[in-house]
């Protein structure tokens, strides 16, 4: 990924991963009125390295188009360890067909993170700085954009934990 944003390539990520398929409902303590999402801060500190902005971007839907069956907690901790999904998902006819969903993306403002910044010369505490900028305000456009947006797609009564790791 570096390379790519070295060479100038603009790319789109979604971020997530293992993590984040056992966030939320059906998991114990977990709402249905709640959507989750996990920030990580490495994405941004590749973004201050090469001036490249993050656009923040929420699909609402995407977590109806399928299920999952609540499976022990072990499983979870498995999954991460071997760092591979041992998730099972069902869609239509309890199969990997998922549901018919509408979706909408909205996007939010740009995160600019300024020139890039010289990893080699520059000291930690700097870096670290900039970082957890970008990060904050990235968090907080997707709050914004998920408030604004929210009642328009249907989900008034639900909210956005972001998960900070």
């Amino acid at each position: 990924m570096s390379k790519a944003l070295s060479e100038g390539y603009r790319i789109g990520l979604a971020p997530g991963g293992i993590a984040e398929m056992f966030e939320g409902y059906p998991k114990q303590g977990a709402s249905p009125d709640e959507e989750y999402a996990i920030v990580r801060k490495g994405i941004f500190r590749l973004a201050l390295q090469h001036g490249v902005p993050i656009i923040p971007v929420y699909c609402f839907g995407s977590t109806k188009l399928l299920r999952r069956l609540q499976l022990p907690a072990i499983v979870e901790k498995l999954s991460l360890l071997l760092r591979t999904s041992l998730v099972i998902f069902y869609g239509q006819g309890m199969l990997p067909v998922p549901f018919r969903q509408k979706l909408m993306y909205v996007m939010g403002d740009a995160i600019h993170p300024g020139r890039p910044l010289d990893f080699s010369s520059a000291d930690r505490a700097t870096i670290d700085d900039q970082v957890d900028e970008m990060f904050n305000r990235y968090c907080d456009e997707m709050i914004r954009i998920f408030e604004r947006h929210k009642e328009s797609y249907g989900w008034a009564h639900k909210t956005l934990r972001l998960l900070l790791r």
